[in-house]
């Protein structure tokens, strides 16, 4: 449709390049006898959208505000799937098995940082369901035209899997259509939504009985932490344009990660403060956030810094010790200020050893204590038995994989599921011996606040 409309209107003259020179470059290596993955990256006058375009049928949006960077991955070019206590390791093979066969052309100084996205559930054992529709436990999806915009330029990569089936107009076709896709952006409105029913899952009531019952058994000696989720259901009359709600999300929490993600069923949305890790070749930093306190409190709460922010601490320095030859940590916590809330925050850096590699990292830290609980395996041991409900990716991380071992992967806080009418938003409390059930509640009911928010207008 794009195209046929080119005939009766003029095509900008970057477009008109743009097109030729990707014919250039793409052809001779669709019409060889190459294998693996092709990537084309060509630089563009674009201006970074606010939203994936209103007629994706698969996206990745990615957008960290406060350092001008976005991502907007379009379509599938291929992807690589696992499940099970191995997945990183089994993902880690095969993204390297794709990166020594992958072909990369770049047009200039087009080099972008991020090649694929990484996605996964909290737990690996977790499989998708009706909750979580299109979500596999742990991904890595290559799209076919990634667009990047990182402080005022704009590269897009054109990826394809090498299939000589001797169609190689098909596939730049296929670019065109993802292009024309991309090329359509417009303003996205802020429109809020009414008339929602809302259910608890737990109640609210249950759900305190089932802190209580950790908190006793942290007094028994049985858990240091254990990180507990709530679930609110919400029902609209209208479909929910996930869209509408990023410019509000991204003007609001400017130092969050904003994601919108849909892999080919559900659409999940995210503005979360969490950074899983952040690495390349040479360092990685990790924040350690645990600990609510509202935004307005100026008392420093030691029970909270010694029961449930320093584990969280530990635990990441100790995932990170066989990788780093140097780790550096804050002294004492910090705050991390959002609109409703404060996080208590320590920053992690380390500078890393050669060859180390993210899904290496990944198989070592995650879950940390901020989202699972201390010791690990008695605290997924405990959730297991007594939480009641997947959480699907929530607790889980998405980011984007580089060359070079780059990485950038942020833990899935703040989020809402969305299906068709209905939201499913989430959140959780670390609970410890000296928890307190009444408190913890409210501090679940403020983290659900932004996407509420967002979606309500309230």
């Amino acid at each position: 449709m794009g195209r046929q409309a080119d005939r009766f209107q003029p095509v900008p003259v970057w477009l008109g390049r743009l097109r030729m020179e990707l014919r250039q470059l793409a052809m001779p290596v669709l019409q060889s006898s190459r294998r693996g993955l092709l990537s084309i990256s060509l630089e563009a006058p674009l201006a970074p959208p606010d939203a994936p375009p209103a007629d994706a049928r698969v996206w990745q949006f990615w957008q960290r505000p406060a350092a001008r960077h976005c991502l907007l991955g379009l379509g599938l070019a291929h992807r690589e799937t696992a499940s099970g206590s191995q997945r990183f390791s089994r993902l880690d093979t095969a993204w390297q098995d794709l990166r020594s066969s992958w072909t990369r052309i770049v047009q200039g100084h087009a080099r972008p940082r991020a090649s694929a996205f990484l996605g996964f559930a909290f737990d690996p054992d977790f499989q998708p369901d009706a909750d979580w529709r299109g979500f596999d436990n742990a991904v890595i999806h290559v799209p076919r035209l990634l667009a990047e915009w990182r402080r005022g330029r704009c590269i897009i990569s054109f990826n394809c899997r090498l299939e000589h089936d001797g169609k190689p107009e098909r596939q730049f076709s296929r670019w065109m259509d993802d292009l024309d896709q991309l090329l359509k952006q417009t303003h996205t409105p802020e429109q809020g939504l009414s008339s929602c029913v809302i259910s608890e899952e737990p109640s609210a009531v249950s759900w305190q009985a089932q802190v209580a019952d950790a908190v006793r058994t942290a007094e028994q000696g049985g858990l240091d932490k254990v990180v507990l989720s709530r679930r609110l259901q919400l029902r609209f009359r209208q479909p929910v344009d996930h869209r509408s709600l990023l410019p509000g999300l991204a003007r609001c929490y400017p130092g969050c990660t904003i994601l919108s993600l849909c892999l080919g069923g559900d659409v999940l949305l995210a503005a979360t403060p969490e950074q899983l890790l952040r690495m390349n070749a040479r360092s990685i930093h990790c924040d350690a956030l645990a600990g609510t306190l509202p935004v307005h409190s100026q008392d420093r709460d030691a029970d909270m810094e010694t029961h449930e922010h320093a584990p969280v601490v530990t635990a990441i320095r100790q995932a990170l010790q066989p990788f780093c030859r140097e780790l550096r940590v804050d002294q004492r916590p910090g705050r991390l200020n959002l609109n409703n809330l404060a996080h208590l925050y320590t920053a992690i850096r380390g500078e890393l050893r050669p060859g180390s590699r993210a899904m290496q990292v990944l198989d070592r830290l995650h879950p940390t204590p901020a989202v699972g609980g201390m010791p690990r395996k008695q605290a997924l041991e405990w959730m297991g038995r007594d939480e009641r409900q997947s959480r699907g990716w929530y607790t889980g991380g998405f980011g984007w994989l580089g060359d070079g071992n780059q990485a950038d992967l942020s833990v899935l806080l703040r989020c809402a599921r969305i299906q068709g009418n209905s939201a499913s938003l989430y959140a959780g409390a670390g609970i410890t011996r000296v928890s307190d059930p009444q408190r913890e509640l409210r501090e679940t009911e403020l983290k659900f606040e932004p996407m509420l928010r967002a979606l309500t207008q309230c």
